[in-house]
């Protein structure tokens, strides 16, 4: 008997939403609008977020790097460590590491009699670092460097497009350096343009010449050592849980996670103490990506609210008047012997249909929309006249695609119908005080 009621009663509130089924479906149109928008910008939101951070670590940075702690804090070229097979085995023996590759910094004059431009020397390993970052597949002009340095001719080096531009160098060119090595003495050496790099990161573009680790280490005088070890990982979401793992493995493998000093530094408290190595996620390496891709997921609550609150408005809005058009209905109703509470059980679950259609209409739609992004892509060069889309640094030349995640759509599709439900007490309240005798006659 109860069960008929109740499907009796959710009859007659869909009857009376399909009696005004243009204003119902204005408002269920806009709840679908509504949750749709939700689903398909949080998916951007999540897979822009993605891509930025993808492009920054996986050119440049890697997700995890090692260095000498005083090095983290101030990059001085004499603060460098030795790295032995061993060391390298330990790190490449934690789970969810890929590969790892050391890299020696520079910072020095590059140029030929007619140019020079303040260049990063960067001392890689040739067949290590394509492992870390694609930056060997990169290479638009010429080749990446050879497997290993040259012995007796020139040294190789693979300098960023805008560098090659600002010099007026193609492959083949010779070129110098000139940096004043750790032991305070003027390294230089000559080096032949091998290739040319295109990442779309704009320090490696701009400003940034690869050459072999141990002509690095040969010009900076830094005998054997090295400043950063770049680690690539299975996963982003995880770096943190895998630094941590680095650091206890390096703790308790005979490197003892300390290296001596290189040479009498001045400025050291004690020449003689070893100076602890320090492991650091992408998020530490690069504080002002991660505010940002923090933003990016604040500012999703922040849209959350922008569109609940219009939706409520518009709900509310409909139902009062709605309740408005239908007094003398619901002053029938009252008059032959439909109680206030249920005349307020009968609107508010009309509220709850409409609210419900309007959910799962915009779930399907946005679910829709944001699953093709996901496989096909979102291009964002669309919005730009040159063709490319870049943002902090760093190029998005390929499609931005979409991450949907299941609370994605889960979320909005459960707030949106309770928020839209509640937004049906008030209409409903004011019908259930309604006076049956006067709301008939007209003078209410």
């Amino acid at each position: 008997m109860a069960g008929n009621l109740r499907t009796s009663f959710l009859a007659m509130a869909a009857r009376n939403l399909l009696r005004n089924g243009w204003r119902s479906g204005l408002t269920a149109g806009g709840i679908a609008v509504s949750v749709a928008m939700m689903v398909w910008t949080v998916a951007m939101m999540a897979g822009f977020s993605g891509t930025m951070v993808r492009g920054a670590t996986s050119v440049e940075l890697g997700q995890v790097q090692v260095h000498r702690a005083d090095y983290a804090e101030k990059a001085r070229p004499e603060r460098s460590f030795e790295v032995s097979a061993a060391m390298l085995k330990t790190i490449e023996g934690v789970p969810e590491v890929q590969a790892v590759s050391p890299r020696v910094h520079l910072w020095g004059l590059l140029g030929n009699e007619r140019r020079s431009q303040v260049t990063r020397l960067v001392g890689v390993d040739a067949v290590r670092e394509p492992k870390v970052t694609p930056v060997a597949g990169a290479v638009t002009l010429g080749a990446w460097l050879s497997a290993k340095p040259s012995k007796t001719g020139p040294h190789e080096v693979v300098l960023g497009k805008d560098l090659a531009r600002k010099l007026n160098v193609k492959v083949g060119s010779e070129v110098v350096a000139f940096l004043q090595a750790t032991d305070g003495s003027l390294g230089n050496d000559l080096f032949v343009v091998r290739g040319v790099v295109e990442t779309g990161n704009q320090l490696i573009d701009r400003s940034t010449a690869f050459i072999h680790l141990e002509d690095a280490r040969y010009l900076g005088v830094l005998d054997g050592r090295t400043h950063e070890l770049a680690i690539k990982t299975a996963r982003l979401d995880n770096v943190n849980l895998v630094a941590a793992q680095l650091t206890q493995a390096l703790r308790s493998d005979q490197h003892k996670m300390a290296s001596a000093p290189l040479k009498v530094d001045p400025d050291e408290q004690d020449l003689n103490a070893a100076v602890p190595l320090l492991v650091q996620p992408w998020s530490e390496l690069a504080p002002d990506l991660f505010k940002m891709v923090e933003l990016n997921d604040k500012s999703t609550s922040l849209l959350y609210f922008v569109i609940y609150l219009i939706a409520i408005l518009s709900i509310v809005n409909t139902q009062r008047m709605s309740a408005w058009e239908r007094r003398r209905e619901f002053g029938v109703m009252l008059a032959i012997g439909l109680s206030p509470a249920r005349l307020f059980r009968l609107v508010l679950t009309e509220t709850f249909l409409l609210a419900l259609a309007g959910a799962l209409l915009g779930a399907a739609m946005g679910t829709a929309l944001a699953s093709w992004h996901a496989a096909v892509g979102f291009d964002m060069s669309m919005f730009t006249d040159g063709g490319s889309f870049s943002y902090m640094g760093i190029a998005f030349n390929e499609r931005i695609f979409f991450k949907l995640r299941a609370t994605t759509i889960l979320e909005p599709t459960l707030v949106m119908l309770v928020v839209g439900t509640l937004a049906g007490i008030w209409p409903a309240w004011k019908a259930m005080r309604l006076e049956p005798a006067a709301t008939i006659a007209g003078r209410s």
